[in-house]
């Protein structure tokens, strides 16, 4: 039973942490090139014949260019940067066009490094009507306003508000009929994507972490129900709809666009097909001389929790904590905690391995008991198994009788390890989607607590203590049993080799906390 149980915990940790590691990365690829042609009939050209996307400009005087513009990537063109209009916050940059009237490019000043969030210009964020040859109507410090006429009588007019850093932001599309008499509005789309930009750290695995998703509330639930978008489908009335990777996201707050319907499409960048958004909005009347709005509130910044969680309509459920996310949140908010008192993840990281190990400390001391017990008996066990092993009725009523003896359980060695499962896989996936540690330094060398160690000290200082402790260990058992226990230390520190500092940091205490322990108990029953 015993050597079962620990081959199921090695296991189903083995496959958990290879999933993340292996399975979900993708190849990898390239940054994203110059935007392609339009699919869109109505992006107007440029001056050149060609399809133009958006680049920037803070005004759209011809010829002016914003100092972000060494910041964007080769996709943002300079031929048509005189059609540009840029908003500069703190922390990020917004790049309009006239084409769709929507945004060409997000410059995120990031805690890594700046980056661009739109990784394709066409059709561009928000955009809708891209049949429509809108022009620059209004621009303020915070506000910036694109018309077109839509027909004979109606004019179309798309107003973008943004309400400062990492807030929720507004845009205002309204379509004025000039007529005397009553017109119609055709239905037209939202789009969000293709695909969502990341730092240079993280574009091997954007692409495999691109998704579209909505939440909806479910009867009976207290709070709002994520789901995967991963075709065109009637979703019923969500909360909000957008695109995301690990940590950001961009979404449409339900309003005057809600729809009953998502529509999905996937168009490629670089060989790989990134989700693009589309929400439609049904036709609508408009009576001579009235104007028709529809108010979209949305957001693009990053997944951080607590902000997220601030905001409120359910943004937050975008961070995936995994299957044990209330133990995966609690860690999240012991860590900020921590970080609070110490202004140091690295530091909080350290402080809350030891609280947990304090914990566990009663239960180690008794499993460390039992597997000297364990391997005290082997001999009587080999003995009793030789005996009946025709009889395997009488066998295991032998066997039950030798640990009644001996006051010991095949369990008792196992209890810390199965405890400690959950605790791993929370804070895995905490140090994985928390945005509090992206680009969080600790000492020296490492610079980044969600990313992978860069000179891999700590896996392999961690995979050595794991060796040791391993070798002071009761080497009880069946031989297929010690054989996996004595490869264990050498699998893990290869899985570990990429994961986040943090988390390396995390296995390293418990480890060097395992192996003092491992001393004390050695030397105490010497």
């Amino acid at each position: 039973m015993q050597k079962n149980l620990i081959l199921a915990v090695a296991l189903s940790s083995a496959v958990y942490i290879l999933w993340y590691a292996f399975i979900e990365k993708p190849q990898p690829r390239q940054t994203a090139p110059a935007a392609q042609q339009s699919q869109n009939a109505g992006t107007p050209p440029s001056a050149d014949g060609h399809q133009s996307p958006v680049a920037s400009s803070q005004s759209p005087v011809p010829g002016s260019q914003p100092s972000a513009l060494s910041l964007q990537p080769s996709a943002l063109k300079s031929d048509w940067q005189k059609d540009a209009v840029e908003i500069k916050l703190a922390k990020a940059s917004y790049f309009f066009h006239a084409a769709g009237a929507s945004v060409k490019s997000i410059i995120y000043q990031g805690p890594v490094a700046p980056l661009e969030l739109i990784l394709e210009p066409t059709p561009g964020f928000l955009s809708s009507f891209e049949n429509l040859n809108f022009t620059l109507k209004n621009l303020t410090r915070d506000s910036v306003a694109f018309s077109a006429p839509a027909s004979k009588d109606i004019t179309v007019t798309k107003k973008f508000t943004l309400n400062g850093d990492n807030k929720i932001n507004l845009l205002e599309i309204s379509a004025f009929n000039s007529g005397k008499t009553a017109a119609e509005l055709p239905q037209w789309h939202l789009k969000l994507g293709p695909g969502l930009g990341t730092v240079g750290s993280e574009k091997k695995e954007n692409p495999g972490l691109w998704k579209a998703q909505y939440t909806v509330m479910e009867e009976g639930r207290k709070h709002p129900t994520i789901k995967k978008l991963k075709e065109t489908r009637k979703t019923g009335e969500w909360l909000w709809a957008g695109i995301d990777n690990r940590y950001f996201l961009a979404a449409v707050l339900a309003g005057d666009v809600k729809s009953a319907e998502l529509a999905l499409s996937k168009p490629k960048i670089d060989d790989k097909e990134a989700p693009l958004l589309s929400i439609p909005v049904a036709a609508a009347g408009v009576g001579p001389n009235e104007t028709r709005t529809w108010r979209v509130e949305f957001y693009i910044g990053p997944k951080d929790y607590k902000l997220l969680k601030e905001l409120g309509r359910g943004l937050d459920r975008s961070v995936d904590f995994g299957f044990f996310s209330p133990l995966a949140k609690l860690a999240n908010s012991a860590l900020i905690y921590f970080y609070n008192l110490t202004g140091n993840y690295g530091t909080a990281i350290v402080i809350l391995s030891v609280i947990l190990q304090l914990l566990l400390t009663p239960l180690s001391i008794k499993s460390y008991k039992a597997m000297a017990v364990m391997k005290k008996i082997q001999p009587e066990m080999q003995s009793i198994q030789a005996r009946y092993k025709n009889d395997p009725k009488r066998l295991n009523s032998e066997i039950l009788e030798l640990y009644k003896k001996h006051g010991t359980n095949p369990l008792g060695g196992c209890l810390p390890m199965l405890l400690q499962i959950p605790v791993f896989f929370a804070l895995f996936t905490a140090l994985r989607e928390s945005w509090a540690l992206h680009g969080a330094p600790f000492v020296f060398w490492i610079k980044d607590l969600s990313a992978k160690d860069p000179y891999y000290v700590l896996p392999l200082v961690m995979g050595g203590i794991m060796f040791l402790q391993q070798h002071l260990n009761p080497q009880g058992g069946e031989p297929t049993q010690a054989a996996m226990m004595k490869w264990m230390p050498v699998v893990f520190t290869f899985m570990f080799l990429t994961f986040p500092s943090g988390l390396v940091l995390y296995w390293l205490i418990n480890s060097v906390w395992g192996f003092a322990q491992t001393m004390y108990m050695k030397n105490k029953t010497a």
